[in-house]
């Protein structure tokens, strides 16, 4: 296992990330997306919790030395959706692109950081946990069942990051 191979384990897990949230949201319609389902003013419903895991990824990989996107408003559903897929775009850009030294697991520290696999692993993370929170106010919502032919897309997102510490706790990445 090596440098190409981690590169495209990044990537894989972030697309299996997103190939997840993807399945939560499919058929629901705006109104299901923007209906109020929580007191919390930050995460009042499934549209503003999409807005919050693109703009997450923008900021960790901002913070990393890379720019994804702009910042987005959250008023718009289309532009919120069309920003996470741009989101995943150049998210997979950036990894095939960086520095061997960004694909180091290096977190935030008054020195600088984080590096290009911290911010990732932090946005993939994130974004899987809320996409609980999604599937939750999916059935809340009464909203279709899913598709019973991709219900493995959790197993394959959580396993893509236990592949990679498989690699780190094994030695087996040399980069």
């Amino acid at each position: 296992m090596n440098e190409e191979w981690f590169r495209q384990m990044l990537i894989d897990a972030h697309n299996n990330q997103r190939t997840h949230l993807r399945r939560i949201i499919d058929g629901l319609s705006e109104d299901q997306m923007k209906k109020e389902m929580s007191k919390d003013e930050d995460f009042t419903n499934i549209a503003r919790l999409l807005w919050h895991i693109g703009s997450a990824e923008i900021y960790w990989f901002y913070k990393s030395g890379h720019k994804i996107g702009q910042r987005f408003d959250d008023s718009d559903l289309e532009v919120v959706l069309k920003k996470i897929a741009e989101n995943t775009e150049r998210v997979a850009e950036v990894i095939n692109t960086c520095s061997i030294e960004q694909l180091r697991i290096t977190p935030p520290s008054p020195e600088g950081g984080p590096s290009v696999a911290w911010a990732l692993l932090r946005t993939f993370m994130h974004g899987i946990y809320h996409t609980g929170q999604i599937a939750k106010m999916r059935r809340i919502l009464g909203a279709p069942d899913l598709p019973v032919e991709d219900v493995n897309s959790w197993s394959l997102a959580v396993d893509s990051v236990a592949a990679l510490i498989h690699g780190f706790l094994n030695d087996s990445i040399q980069f």
